[in-house]
């Protein structure tokens, strides 16, 4: 039922009774006896609040109102009923706009009011207030709607017990004492390991800058045995941030950490960085014949097989799978999966170690250099040599 219908039917409204020539005549005409009648004009869309006197409340709805009664009292101006609320006395006309949802109480029950316009009489039912749809938490004491996006969860406690509503939907928790707790991001993380000291196998201490990419994977047991949902004075965490998981996070790259630090205790530093290893690993590769230069790829040995560079241990693939199986079979009581661990620098933390393998760097590379001009310049002489002695085979045939 809509307009001044529904303010009859619904609203109880009365309907206007008079015309502004017959106000205006019995305010002039019986100005002396004006405190025994009222005139007032309601707008469209207005509701005007009256009391008779005897403890009931009235609505006037629009048009000219005559009212010959000493008792009746106009309570305030005129109130617009499309929008807010109007509470008088016993009767309350709420309007909810569109993605709100109203709230009221009646007799300590909670109401929840859909959009629209709402009316009722009920000294016992009190209207709070709208929240807006677009929050993700909405706290209506003692309900809580919850709104979870995907990509998250939410771990809520329903009376001390874990509950966790997944993403990609709302849910309205229905007493007290279920209570919203937080989100857990169940997105790709990235962190950057602090650089960290530990110590090769033969006793090099190594500087190791690290990252660590991980993901929640089983969100209730993330949220049971390392996710803090409450504090050691019994207050809850969720008033500060609601997606905080600093602890979850810490214990993540703790364990990377350690994980790492053994990886690195196992690897010989002289084996694998030296220069003197580099250039024994340049020495005992097998020379390709000439004559076969151009039907053996270059990466191919002489026996088919393909021959890569020896990979550097602390950057091995590998080796460094082996690191994250390790961490993950520790992360993975807590639900946490840890994707990969990347090794970004490792350098000896002695500076006096890093300028001596920098010089025997600079030394090898020069080796290398004279070697290789030697090397065509041999290479030069025989093939000068060779047409030589062919130009005075030729000759001699001649």
């Amino acid at each position: 039922i809509e307009g001044i219908d529904y303010l009859k039917n619904q609203l109880g409204a009365v309907e206007g009774n008079s015309g502004p020539f017959f106000n205006s005549a019995m305010n002039i005409a019986c100005c002396p006896l004006k405190c025994l009648f009222s005139t007032f004009t309601t707008p469209e869309a207005h509701v005007q609040p009256v009391t008779d006197g005897r403890g009931n409340f009235l609505f006037y709805g629009p048009g000219v109102h005559f009212i010959c009664d000493p008792f009746y009292k106009q309570i305030g101006n005129s109130k617009g009923y499309q929008s807010g609320s109007i509470v008088h006395g016993d009767k309350t006309v709420v309007v909810v706009e569109q993605g709100k949802i109203g709230f009221a109480m009646d007799m300590g029950q909670p109401i929840l009011l859909p959009p629209g316009l709402h009316f009722w009489k009920s000294p016992t039912r009190r209207y709070i207030e709208s929240f807006d749809l677009n929050n993700n938490v909405i706290n209506m004491p003692p309900l809580t709607l919850v709104t979870v996006d995907e990509g998250y969860s939410a771990v809520s406690e329903d009376n001390g017990r874990q509950v966790i509503l997944d993403g990609g939907d709302t849910y309205l928790l229905t007493h007290r004492n279920w209570k919203f707790q937080k989100f857990i991001s169940q997105k790709i993380q990235s962190n950057d390991l602090k650089r960290i000291l530990a110590t090769s196998a033969d006793n090099v201490l190594m500087s190791v800058d690290a990252t660590v990419i991980w993901k929640i994977e089983n969100v209730a047991i993330a949220a049971k045995n390392s996710a803090e949902t409450i504090h050691s004075d019994g207050s809850e965490t969720r008033k500060g941030n609601l997606g905080d998981i600093k602890k979850l996070s810490n214990d993540v790259l703790k364990q990377a950490e350690a994980s790492l630090a053994a990886f690195i205790g196992c690897v010989n530093y002289s084996d694998t960085f030296t220069v003197a290893a580099a250039i024994h690993r340049e020495s005992s590769t097998v020379d390709v014949p000439s004559a076969l230069a151009e039907e053996v790829p270059a990466n191919m040995d002489t026996n088919g097989s393909n021959h890569l560079p020896q990979a550097n241990a602390l950057f091995d693939q590998s080796r460094i799978s082996d690191v994250r199986n390790h961490a993950n079979t520790v992360t993975k009581t807590y639900g946490v999966n840890i994707i990969s661990i990347n090794v970004v620098a490792a350098v000896p933390a002695d500076n006096k170690l890093q300028s001596s393998l920098a010089q025997g760097a600079v030394a090898a590379a020069e080796a290398q250099k004279f070697e290789v001009v030697a090397r065509g310049q041999a290479e030069a002489e025989k093939i000068r040599a060779a047409g030589e002695s062919q130009a005075k085979i030729i000759r001699a045939e001649g």
